[in-house]
């Protein structure tokens, strides 16, 4: 073999090993679609619900948690690589006293429940001797979980958010500093790039305007925070960031009078472009907590009244395009079935309809 030969295929070796290997035929793309996850109240006056999952074309239906009666999950959010569940579990069949709000993660199969937040005691009141722990949402890299928690006594209630790890250790808060708050800050919800959080404002107090809500955008390296909805719009309840952080998704008039309908809008992190993607009017038809899916073409959202049911009061889960386009149903059930959110498929599993 020729001395030029040798030569240039120990070049051809050196550049080979040098290569970054190539992608599994197996690995999932990011951002794939996977499963939706949601609450759903099992019995008429909602005092126990559960979170479900499904694929986006109504298939495929599992519970995932099964509380005590008494007690409801809901706020579920799916972790970045799609194997997890964060939640909150709220007891609600219980006197004036008893406030039971904490946060839990359970892997997506419902297997190994493990409760992230404690209070002194399952009787323990948010507002006199514990803390009431809700709406988790995970970061980007899935190391830690945003959240808010009230604290008590409740004439001084101060709801704000917070910051710990994905194993409950490590918890900062991070809005509402100083006592006693100015607002009820809640339903965080991460930029892709880890940086900000959006969240929705109450005004407490005499804080004006009286009763504002808004949604915020917490800058969570300097602090700083900017309003970026009006607060005619009140808007709120589980914003959602778009995949690739342009777009904050929410819906208008939470709780709001009776006779006007809530819409699904978008807006831009800075306030500005705010763009209406649903039309209801009347109040019979209300837009509720939406997500948007991981490759950003697509939205869920809970909607009532319900497509399967004959309550009134009921909701079902939706998909619809990103552009408030082919609305179609996802559940169709004559239960409460709202608070979705789509996380990917999982690395290795089955790809998501």
């Amino acid at each position: 073999m020729g001395k030029k030969l040798l030569v240039a295929l120990f070049a051809l070796l050196v550049a080979t090993l040098a290569s970054p290997a190539a992608p599994s035929a197996e690995a999932t793309p990011p951002g794939h679609n996977g499963r939706i996850a949601f609450r759903r109240f099992l019995n008429a006056d909602k005092s126990w619900g559960a979170v479900f999952t499904i694929d986006p074309n109504g298939s495929r239906e599992r519970q995932i948690t099964h509380p005590p009666q008494g007690y409801v999950d809901t706020n579920p959010d799916v972790s970045p690589d799609g194997r997890r569940i964060a939640f909150q579990r709220e007891g609600v069949d219980c006197d004036v006293d008893c406030a039971y709000h904490e946060i839990f993660v359970v892997n997506s199969d419902g297997s190994h429940l493990t409760q992230l937040t404690t209070q002194p005691s399952p009787q323990a009141s948010c507002g006199h001797e514990g803390f009431c722990n809700q709406s988790p949402a995970w970061s980007p890299d899935g190391r830690r979980i945003a959240f808010s928690r009230a604290s008590g006594p409740v004439e001084e209630e101060n709801m704000g958010l917070y910051v710990m790890a994905a194993d409950g250790s490590h918890v900062r808060q991070v809005t509402q500093l100083v006592r006693p708050g100015t607002a009820a800050d809640h339903d965080p919800q991460w930029s892709p790039n880890g940086a900000s959080l959006v969240f929705e404002r109450d005004n407490v107090g005499s804080t004006p305007p009286t009763d504002g809500i808004a949604l915020w955008v917490l800058n969570l390296k300097s602090g700083g925070e900017r309003r970026i909805t009006a607060y005619e719009l009140r808007a709120g309840d589980t914003p959602d960031w778009s995949p690739d952080g342009r777009h904050i998704l929410f819906h208008d008039n939470v709780d709001g009078p009776p006779g006007i309908s809530a819409n699904l809008y978008t807006v831009r992190p800075d306030g500005t472009g705010l763009h209406q993607l649903t039309f209801a009017t009347g109040g019979v038809v209300q837009y509720l907590g939406s997500s948007y899916s991981p490759d950003g073409t697509m939205i869920t959202f809970g909607r009532r009244p319900a497509t399967g049911g004959t309550e009134a009061n009921a909701a079902d889960v939706f998909i619809m395009r990103v552009d408030g386009s082919h609305e179609r149903p996802v559940t169709r059930t004559d239960l409460y079935d709202s608070y979705p959110d789509w996380g990917p498929t999982p690395c290795g599993l089955a790809h998501g309809v």
